[in-house]
């Protein structure tokens, strides 16, 4: 049997310690390095020759979803899953789509951890059913914004909208006249059928406008 070396990144360490001793119970396990954030987990890639990553998503300095970024884009052939109390639809979303094997809650079971690691080290993707229940109501919400089109104007006067720049500072930034950044704003409104700007922002996340 062909063991495997994993790193388990989570800032919480009660929590941490536990995943770890679950794994460690598993005889297809070699050996199992700890990390606190998500730049440790990139130093340890460095350093030793990993198979698969667990990771959770908030974590300090380097998030969950910075993290799966940078290993897709430089250890390619590193499995990753993604372990979370966040299992809302946009974050789900957000996971699969940039490539994650697989993707559990926090409180699922030993017995749903361990089949989850076994089937992404035999090169199947593996998600809870409450995750893929989540996934597909985020195809549901992007389905109701198919037919809104924004322009790219429109577009970046909304994202500064939703970092609460008001109209003066939008125009400074994008170097236009305020007249010009609430006719753009009176737009978004009225494409988006949102009565405020609040209710544009979620349209925006829920779209994926903001995904990057």
């Amino acid at each position: 049997m062909k063991q495997i070396n994993i790193i388990i990144a989570d800032d919480h360490l009660m929590f941490l310690e536990g995943i770890n001793t679950i794994l460690q119970a598993m005889p297809e396990i070699a050996n199992v390095h700890l990390a606190t954030e998500g730049k440790q987990v990139l130093r340890l890639l460095k350093q030793f020759e990993i198979d698969l990553v667990i990771s959770d998503i908030n974590m300090p300095k380097m998030d969950g979803v910075a993290l799966l970024k940078e290993i897709k884009k430089k250890h390619s052939e590193v499995k990753i899953i993604m372990l979370s109390m966040l299992d809302n639809h946009l974050t789900v979303h957000k996971i699969i789509q940039k490539g994650a094997d697989g993707f559990v809650p926090k409180f699922t079971s030993k017995k749903e951890l361990q089949k989850a690691v076994r089937t992404v080290i035999n090169n199947e993707s593996y998600f809870s059913e409450s995750i893929k229940q989540r996934y597909m109501e985020s195809v549901f919400e992007r389905k109701k914004y198919q037919n809104i089109e924004l322009s790219p104007r429109e577009k970046e006067v909304l994202k500064l909208l939703s970092e609460e720049l008001t109209s003066k500072e939008i125009s400074e930034q994008l170097f236009i006249s305020v007249n010009t950044v609430e006719t753009h704003r009176k737009n978004i409104l009225l494409k988006t059928g949102a009565k405020t700007t609040t209710g544009a922002v979620k349209y925006a996340i829920e779209s994926g406008l903001f995904d990057d």
